[in-house]
């Protein structure tokens, strides 16, 4: 028989990155390790670190991590970079100078064949548009090109291809899960706040949008897939109203995502193993 494969995936979301931190917390003290994660975005630098060290205590040292994270630190901004940017000199605002450092000085390996267990960002390329896993490689470029958020970030080139973040072409790559192989899937999304709220003005309007067209992807995915793999997707909680590009939320959204988590596999304790499961068997918000 083919051997059991337990792949996390974790999709975008900005600074609601932390609620998968503490999912990770949740899965990981329940003893559920995986054999190896995909990530987009924000979910690819999560993945690399807990590649790095796939236990609880890698867990808990990423939510320190994040908890001293600000702003700035990922979105600093600066009033020329963004004058050029508005005016077509350059194809971004924000330069990527902060994200690298920040990455440089927590990522504990070089390169990503080099994770203690298998990590694959998924990035997309500029040109074709198309989802692109990398699995080897130097690890820093790879996380910046999943994090390159079109007009905000810079592209990132590698090799000769230029890539942006992965979610443009796909935010939560569960179908690239088991192409590489998994037969067991926990799917750890974000949770939207906008999706249960009226949308208010263009801005909600366009974000709401966004927010359903990636839920909706995420539930055909899963449908897709039902009969080739387990799958379990961690079911968002309400999340308080928090921007993709506010982290002063962090402790918090780690907090509740952790105990929610922890409450969800508690109730599920006889059946850990993932099982083949529809969105509307736990309600999920979001990618």
């Amino acid at each position: 028989m083919k051997r059991r494969q337990v792949a996390f995936v974790l999709s975008g979301g900005g600074s609601l990155g932390a609620i998968q931190v503490g999912m990770l917390k949740g899965l990981l003290e329940e003893g559920i390790r995986p054999d190896f994660l995909v990530g987009t975005s924000v979910g690819a630098v999560n993945a690399a670190w807990i590649a790095g060290r796939p236990e609880a205590d890698g867990a808990a040292q990423l939510s320190a991590i994040w908890a001293g994270i600000r702003r700035q630190d990922i979105f600093p901004i600066s009033p020329l970079c963004s004058a050029r940017g508005i005016l077509g000199h350059t194809n971004h605002v924000i330069s990527n100078d902060n994200l690298k450092g920040v990455l440089q000085s927590h990522l504990l390996y070089e390169r990503l064949e080099e994770a203690a267990i298998p990590v694959h960002v998924i990035v997309t390329d500029l040109k074709s548009g198309e989802a692109v896993t990398l699995s080897s490689g130097p690890a820093i470029p790879a996380l910046l090109a999943s994090t390159a958020i079109p007009g905000v970030f810079p592209p990132v080139t590698i090799g000769k291809r230029e890539f942006v973040d992965g979610g443009v072409a796909n935010h939560t790559p569960v179908t690239a899960a088991i192409e590489l192989g998994a037969t067991d899937v926990y799917v750890l999304p974000v949770g939207y706040n906008w999706l249960r709220e009226g949308p208010n003005g263009a801005l909600g309007m366009a974000l709401q949008a966004l927010a359903r067209i990636i839920e909706q992807r995420l539930a055909s995915e899963v449908e897709a897939n039902r009969g080739l793999a387990n799958i379990k997707v961690i079911p968002a909680f309400d999340v308080p109203h928090v921007s993709p590009a506010d982290f002063s939320q962090s402790k918090e959204l780690i907090r509740r995502a952790y105990r929610a988590t922890r409450r969800y596999l508690g109730q599920s304790s006889g059946d850990l193993e993932p099982r083949s499961v529809g969105l509307t068997a736990a309600r999920v918000e979001a990618a």
